[in-house]
């Protein structure tokens, strides 16, 4: 019978373990270079004082027309018969309603002052009491339909709170500043 070895002590491949030894030396060796120089900065970036951008004065194209135009009243009525009921000593109101169309302010002020409906939470409402005033803005008029003439903020808001009771949310108006 033939003797076969079944166990061979393998040789020793110096090539294999020379060049792993060269590669994980030369990568210590960069990243000991690379901590060595990480206090330097790597580039500065000078800081840009120029314009970032040019508008030219001819832009070219075409002429937009009719830029005054207001976009969201193109289909505004003039009112004619407009009733403003202003005061101009009103400094604190009470918000009641506001609108942009005068006749809807005007049938709440109506319905506040009915003589059926004067009496809404035990509280009697006077015509007098009630002001109609507008809010003059470049979108159109807005008209405003305030409750009494308050001295300060904070009586108007504790009137408010204590009587408007059919209100959900007591807003007060500086009306010296609506014009």
């Amino acid at each position: 019978m033939i003797k076969k070895r079944i166990f061979k002590k393998k040789s020793i491949n110096l090539n294999k373990y020379l060049f792993m030894f060269l590669f994980i030396f030369s990568l210590i060796v960069i990243l000991i270079l690379l901590f060595m120089n990480l206090k330097q900065h790597f580039f500065t970036v000078p800081e840009f004082i120029g314009s970032f951008y040019i508008i030219p004065d001819d832009k070219g194209g075409k002429e937009v027309m009719n830029k005054d135009k207001k976009s969201l009243h193109l289909n505004d009525e003039k009112i004619q018969n407009v009733e403003i009921i202003n005061d101009p000593f009103l400094e604190y109101s009470i918000q009641i309603f506001s609108s942009s169309d005068y006749y809807l302010v005007k049938e709440k002020f109506d319905f506040m002052t009915n003589k059926n409906n004067n009496h809404i939470n035990d509280l009697s409402l006077k015509i007098d009491d009630f002001f109609i005033v507008v809010f003059n803005s470049d979108l159109g008029n807005e008209y405003i339909l305030l409750y009494k003439n308050f001295s300060t903020r904070i009586l108007a808001s504790d009137y408010c709170l204590m009587h408007l009771n059919f209100l959900r949310k007591c807003l007060i108006i500086n009306a010296q500043n609506l014009n």
